[in-house]
């Protein structure tokens, strides 16, 4: 079963799904912003990549990749950052789920 039809199934109502920009608020944050949102109660993190032209993003997300663009983000340097990130410590909070 996949990570998140579990997560439904377990979970009937009230699931928090958080969205954040890799490399904002600096370069390197990306790892403890998403440990501490899951931390706290998030149950699905969507991670995203910024790119030069987020048109269809509005003006929060166009922010956060612009500065994080700005920071120096790639994919490569986001692929990088999230390699260990499921074998982590904070993978026994229950069942949050990454989607990047």
């Amino acid at each position: 079963m996949s990570r998140i039809k579990e997560l439904f199934s377990r979970k009937k109502g009230r699931i928090l799904n958080v969205y954040c920009t890799a490399g904002y608020p600096q370069l390197d944050s990306t790892l403890p912003v998403l440990k501490a949102l899951q931390a706290n109660g998030a149950d699905m993190i969507e991670l995203g990549m910024p790119y030069s032209d987020p048109l269809a993003d509005g003006p929060v997300i166009q922010h956060s990749s612009t500065i994080a663009i700005a920071n120096g983000m790639t994919i490569k340097k986001m692929f990088e950052q999230l390699k260990d990130f499921r074998q982590s410590p904070h993978r026994g909070i229950q069942g949050t789920f990454l989607s990047y």
